[in-house]
């Protein structure tokens, strides 16, 4: 038999949970929680800005003394050693400098040593957000050795209060097997989630299925992040959870021949198989462009208020309130096309296309961002995984638009603007995205590349670290 991952959690009811799922909810807080809240954010703010400040100025005493250095002599004669950026000896760092067991440790009025606030909130703030700051650290770090792809990045940022969205993380700490009853985060009723030092927390919307699952030890919650959006303040519950029924899973009622994903504008997706017979087609949606006029009048009323009022407060909350309305629009139809499309067929054909570099287009970024052209596929490539679809991916410059589905024939040129593709070989005129569909359903991949997205599994060990 083979034997588990040692990174594999198991929950109390002996249930293996290799999946890794995040459920979303709206929090309702009371006066004294929201306060709590608010701190816990400006905590997190601190820590980060704190790790932040103590290795510039590292860098910056070892950058001067190795300029002041001669030509015989070696970078390693440097005065000040080097700091640690990982995440262990952050933590080890702020809790050290926290409690007052450190050297700069801060000194109150009183005459004690440590942050006179610290036992207000509670610790996971001030390591995760720790763990957050060497993250960033190392993204930096790796961009500045060439080992990370795309734009190169700076320094991580300073965190401010008027530019970073509230936000922090706590862990659940709790061990495989231990019952969920027991562990500092929980359910305590089907309204209300416990968290610690905040008690029980009033939710909205139904929590049913979460505490079916967890009870039958189906999921189990790593830690949960709180941030405040558009004035409300939501709770992700990140975990991990057992694999789907097998009848979820189950290939045998599917669409057995490959199928094609066009993703458009026009078109949210259009899905053909491999056979030329149209298999979904899922309209447009355009939520940033049919909120162009509220967003238009929020903005014109916020820029008339008078900055720092109660009137420019809410303002701002109008404002993110229809900007809150447009990304969960644009999210749920990205949910219902994947969902049907991982749900319906075996394989899956979608092409790599440069989104990134579509919106630098300034006349198509709107209409590209409105797509969700990237949100679409990530759902699709995480879905499949879980339901046991096979993704192939194609490559970004296959001619997917450009050739005809029929005889095979090549345009060297196709406007945008073209809705029908119209082949002057053959004489074919189809719809442009079915075209590309199909094109894609029958792609092949060349020099014996597979094409199928690996994902990689979740690791069980680095989910409870955050």
């Amino acid at each position: 038999m083979a034997q588990r991952p040692a990174t594999t959690f198991v929950s109390h009811t002996g249930q293996v949970l290799p999946r890794a799922v995040t459920f979303q909810f709206v929090l309702d807080p009371n006066d004294e929680q929201r306060i709590l809240l608010v701190k816990c954010a400006g905590a997190r703010r601190f820590t980060v800005n704190h790790h932040l400040a103590r290795v510039k100025a590292n860098l910056d005493v070892r950058s001067a003394e190795r300029a002041a250095l001669s030509e015989s002599e070696e970078p390693s004669e440097l005065a000040t050693p080097s700091l640690s950026w990982s995440a262990f000896s952050f933590i080890n760092e702020i809790n050290a400098w926290k409690n007052g067991d450190s050297v700069d440790s801060p000194v109150n009025e009183d005459g004690t040593r440590g942050l006179a606030w610290r036992y207000e909130l509670p610790n996971d703030v001030f390591e995760c957000a720790s763990v957050d700051a060497a993250r960033a650290l190392e993204t930096f770090a790796a961009s500045r050795r060439g080992q990370r792809g795309g734009v190169p990045i700076g320094f991580p940022r300073f965190q401010t209060k008027a530019k970073v969205t509230p936000t922090f993380r706590l862990r659940n700490r709790a061990t495989a097997g231990e019952s969920p009853a027991s562990q500092p985060i929980r359910f305590s009723d089907p309204s209300h989630l416990r968290l610690p030092k905040f008690g029980p927390i009033k939710l909205f919307g139904p929590t049913r299925k979460v505490r079916r699952m967890i009870d039958a030890g189906r999921f189990h919650i790593y830690s949960a992040t709180l941030t405040q959006r558009a004035g409300r303040w939501i709770v992700s519950l990140t975990g991990v959870a057992a694999e789907l029924h097998q009848a979820e899973r189950s290939r045998t009622t599917r669409h057995a021949i490959p199928v094609g994903v066009d993703r458009g504008i026009k078109s949210l997706a259009v899905a053909a198989d491999a056979n030329g017979v149209p298999f979904k087609s899922f309209k447009g949606v355009k939520p940033l462009r049919e909120a162009q006029q509220k967003l238009k009048a929020a903005n014109q009323a916020l820029a008339r208020t008078t900055p720092g009022s109660k009137g420019r407060q809410r303002a701002r909350a109008r404002l993110a309130k229809t900007h809150r309305k447009v990304a969960n629009t644009r999210r749920y139809w990205a949910h219902e096309a994947s969902r049907a499309l991982v749900t319906k067929a075996q394989v899956h054909v979608i092409e790599d296309l440069n989104v990134a570099g579509m919106v630098k287009n300034r006349r198509l970024a709107k209409s590209v961002s409105d797509a969700a052209m990237g949100e679409l596929f990530r759902q699709i490539l995480y879905k499949a995984k879980w339901h046991g679809v096979e993704v192939r991916v194609a490559d970004r410059f296959f001619p997917s638009s450009k050739t005809c589905s029929s005889c095979g024939e090549v345009k060297s040129e196709l406007k945008l603007s073209e809705r029908s593709y119209s082949c002057d070989v053959c004489g074919l005129i189809i719809n442009r995205d079915l075209n590309a569909a199909i094109n894609l359903a029958r792609w092949q991949p060349v020099n014996g590349q597979s094409g199928e997205i690996q994902l990689a599994p979740t690791s069980a060990s680095l989910l409870s670290s955050t």
